[in-house]
């Protein structure tokens, strides 16, 4: 059969010996698959080995020994192919894979080739191996930043070096009655950037430190302060699967986790309760908190978060100091909890409710708009629609806003901070913690952010 005459047109040859592909080209000349594939295999071009970026096919041309190929697939495969004169042996990809930063160890490897002959029209003149190699990472066995971290044995470390008891209550004159409102939230306790569980423990004792001061100069301004309020703001522990191979973050498990949030807990109130009347506890879960599989949450009530005050609720039941002086409010399914202060109705969630899936072009207007979801579900959510204060935590960042009917009021983080986030957005946010009174006659007063100096 003769030959086409676009054997001898130069512009078809280039066409086929570039990058174009062979549909275009069957397009553009109104030729066959056929010609285009027999074109290509005697000008040297594989109609196999693709570019990495898929945009068509490699040139292999006349003189030149060497031509690589590199493409890295959505679950992270690196596959190279290498077109040379000899056989590439497994020693020296392997060599390839150092060289580019990876511990060939971490990889399941395969490799092989093709023979390719390079020719003009009327004889061979270089023989060519297509060399592939294919590298996927191994799931790797996830290790533990640290081991060795005890949190109970750090904290009754830190309580014997400070033994000092708290004042007993004694109650003062005053015109009405107050109430005293501290939030416990974004610890994130397992976290081992930045200082690790130690710092966040030792920063924790700090901050109780501080609040029992705070106790003493409010009532010194008058304030009777008969009821402490201890707000649960969710994140207390950083959990152990919320994103892959978080495990390499921590330097605590998820048991241990919990054990020291429990501990810090029984700490708040064996630090602050003798200086009240009666205890109200209101706590809510956080996302950290939750029991995910493969990175999903099981149940809403399978929580690390409320758990660990459930803990505290049961090892404070036994005890008679405490037994009849606590009201406990904790998260079960639901996102959201409230209780009355001296008929004000306060209400906590985490805030990752209406961190998605709520309308809203700012934090503020997300927060504005759940909180109206609320009250269109009055009944059916309990009083968290008549909310007087809202506390909500989650974004790590002070902010305020009045709403009339409603203050709401987001915390800042009691963690050490995210390095990954400051570097990314350049904002960090110095670790808080919340207090404020309330009163009979007034909702919110008397704030103090307490912070531990030399931060």
């Amino acid at each position: 059969m003769a030959k086409s005459p676009l054997w001898d047109n130069p512009d078809f040859i280039s066409d086929c010996r570039s990058g174009m592909r062979k549909k275009d080209i069957m397009e553009k000349w109104g030729v066959s698959s056929g010609l285009v594939v027999d074109v290509r295999k005697e000008s040297g071009v594989s109609a196999s080995t693709g570019s990495a970026q898929g945009g068509g096919n490699a040139i292999y041309p006349q003189g030149r020994q060497l031509l690589e190929e590199r493409e890295v697939l959505a679950d992270g495969t690196l596959k190279l192919t290498k077109v040379a004169e000899r056989v590439i042996p497994l020693s020296e990809w392997l060599e390839d894979l150092r060289l580019d930063g990876h511990n060939p160890d971490d990889f399941d490897t395969s490799h092989g080739h093709s023979i390719y002959l390079q020719h003009t029209r009327d004889q061979v003149t270089k023989t060519l191996y297509a060399n592939k190699f294919s590298a996927t990472r191994r799931n790797k066995k996830l290790v533990r930043s640290a081991t060795d971290i005890d949190p109970l044995a750090l904290l009754n470390s830190l309580r014997a070096q400070s033994p000092a008891r708290p004042s007993a209550y004694v109650p003062i004159e005053s015109d009405e009655d107050s109430a005293f409102i501290i939030s416990i939230n974004d610890i994130q306790l397992g976290q081992a950037y930045n200082g690790g569980s130690p710092r966040a423990i030792k920063q924790f004792y700090e901050f109780i430190t501080l609040a029992q001061q705070r106790v003493l100069e409010l009532r010194a301004l008058g304030r009777r302060l008969s009821t402490l309020v201890v707000v649960g703001g969710g994140d207390l522990v950083e959990g152990c699967v919320i994103y892959g191979n978080q495990a390499f973050s921590l330097d605590l498990n998820r048991k241990q986790q919990v054990e020291g949030v429990v501990s810090m807990i029984l700490h708040t109130i064996d630090s602050l309760g003798p200086m009240f009347s009666r205890i109200k506890v209101l706590a809510a879960r956080g996302n950290h908190g939750e029991n995910r599989i493969n990175g999903k949450y099981t149940t809403l009530d399978d929580n690390d978060d409320t758990h660990a005050f459930e803990m505290a609720k049961l090892a404070l039941s036994r005890d008679p100091d405490y037994a009849d002086k606590i009201e406990w409010t904790i998260a079960e399914s639901e996102a959201g909890v409230w209780c009355e202060v001296f008929g004000w109705v306060l209400v906590t969630t985490h805030g990752d409710i209406y961190a998605k899936g709520v309308s809203g072009a700012t934090i503020d207007k997300k927060a504005h708009t759940w909180m109206k979801n609320m009250a269109l579900g009055r009944g059916k959510f309990g009083r968290l629609g008549e909310a007087d204060v809202l506390i909500t935590h989650h974004f790590h960042h002070d902010k305020m806003s009045d709403w009339g009917s409603c203050l709401w009021r987001q915390t800042p983080s009691q963690d050490n901070g995210s390095p990954y986030f400051e570097m990314a957005t350049g904002e960090y946010s110095e670790p808080g913690m919340l207090s404020f009174v309330m009163t009979e006659n007034t909702r919110y007063q008397d704030e103090a952010v307490l912070r531990v100096a030399g931060r």
